[in-house]
């Protein structure tokens, strides 16, 4: 895995030159995104940095020609712990569901066949594992950040017994009483689909520009009382990621 993630680590310095013109809002931008979507893929047999960035590069132009301007932006995640299901996920930012749905009907009527036969060998993704959201961004970063690269922890909550959303709130403002780091910024995400059971009563997202950045601001949290106190409302599942922009 950690050689499967260094491989998605470089492409972004292959396929930064060559992705859209577009200069739309990604996900590590001020503007909140109105929905973000999850799309897992599995890497083939002739999987190669060079591979990826040719179908980065390719997949931009596609976009670019077919009815997305709905579309803010596009990233790759990498799961810092293999996961049996995917080797990363493609994830896509929307303005809004409309934009979403006449870009997947423009998509599936008219590229996705020449698509398939692109990516043959190289990859391939999984239409029964594609994950609808919507996004609110609770908090912004006090840098921005630029880099194109990132990391970012998925937090599957459910409430302790006897706390409810009222708890959130004021965890949220504790949050918001302290800089855990420059990079740092959070959002919430919304499943615009049924969650399996048992489904999580909130998703947290972090997000940090890099690993040291977010070591610092975990290391601030559990130091501090939040843990015991309105951080107490609640148990969470987390799933780590890094991940790079493939399109801004």
């Amino acid at each position: 895995m950690k050689k499967f993630t260094l491989l998605l680590t470089s492409i972004f310095i292959i396929a930064a030159c060559s992705q859209s013109d577009n200069q739309n809002q990604s996900e590590t931008t001020e503007a909140p995104t109105s929905l973000v979507e999850y799309v897992w893929h599995k890497a083939g047999s002739d999987f190669s940095a060079d591979n990826l960035a040719m179908l980065i590069r390719s997949w931009n132009g596609m976009i670019d020609d077919a009815m997305c301007s709905g579309m803010t932006g596009a990233n790759i995640l990498t799961p810092e712990v293999a996961n049996e299901g995917y080797d990363f996920i493609w994830v896509l930012l929307w303005d809004s569901q409309s934009s979403r749905d006449a870009c997947w009907n423009d998509w599936t009527t008219n590229l996705q066949s020449n698509w398939d036969t692109m990516i043959d060998g190289i990859m391939q993704y999984d239409l029964d594992n594609v994950y609808l959201f919507g996004w609110t961004i609770g908090q912004y970063p006090k840098v921005e950040n630029d880099t194109g690269s990132f990391v970012n922890s998925f937090n599957f909550c459910n409430y302790n017994e006897g706390y409810s959303e009222a708890d959130l709130d004021t965890f949220r403002d504790d949050i918001a009483a302290t800089n855990w780091s420059d990079s740092y910024w959070y959002g919430l995400l919304d499943p615009k689909f049924e969650p399996a059971d048992p489904a999580p009563d909130f998703v947290w997202l972090n997000l940090w520009a890099n690993s040291t950045e977010k070591e610092i601001a975990q290391n601030k949290y559990n130091n501090s009382d939040l843990p015991s106190t309105t951080g107490a409302a609640f148990t969470c599942n987390n799933v780590d990621f890094s991940g790079v922009a493939i399109r801004r």
